[in-house]
């Protein structure tokens, strides 16, 4: 029986063959050196920021004015050594307003300076929460910096009005089940 040489790909020895040469483009990929870095910066409030590099060291803040803030580098393994650059996040619930992380080494040795609510008339930045991974870098690797603005979330509504509604509704309940009642005896 003679077999069409369109399907001799499919023979054992070729299918080995393919999957060996696959395996050592695989093996033999450039691995990365080091880990990407992480910085989460979170803005509860217009007086209040933290930052957290790597997930396990909080970062001294200083604030510098209402939002404004200096974020120190010093005496965290391996730095300084941040690149000059800015990442601009959006603010949550202000159109045109920005959330702003300054890396200028020669202004600011060994620190950020972050920016909350500038504008109005802005309308580039990343969404709130989302990571930068493209302008920042620590000592020649990459910084991925997350800028989280808490301070800018909805409030829950106010007791006095909860409270006024919840009353309402019982006492629409307890009308509703003494008509079903003088119903029910008729």
């Amino acid at each position: 029986m003679k077999t069409n040489p369109s399907f001799r790909i499919f023979k054992p020895s070729t299918l080995v063959s393919l999957g060996i040469a696959i395996a050592a483009a695989l093996v033999t990929q450039p691995v990365r050196a080091t880990a990407i870095q992480t910085l989460v910066i979170t803005e509860f409030s217009s007086t209040s920021l933290t930052a957290l590099l790597n997930g396990t060291t909080l970062l001294p803040v200083t604030p510098n004015g209402a939002d404004n803030w200096f974020i120190t580098l010093t005496g965290v393994s391996g730095l300084p050594g941040v690149s000059s650059s800015t990442g601009d996040w959006l603010e949550p619930d202000a159109a045109g307003f920005l959330n702003t992380v300054i890396v200028d080494p020669t202004v600011f040795p060994n620190q950020l300076q972050v920016e909350s609510d500038r504008g109005p008339g802005f309308t580039n930045g990343l969404a709130d929460g989302t990571p930068d991974t493209t302008d920042f870098f620590l000592n020649g690797s990459q910084l991925s910096v997350t800028f989280n603005d808490k301070g800018d979330v909805a409030t829950a509504p106010d007791t006095g009005s909860t409270l006024g509604l919840l009353s309402l509704s019982v006492v629409a309940l307890l009308g509703a089940t003494r008509l079903r009642f003088l119903q029910l005896a008729a």
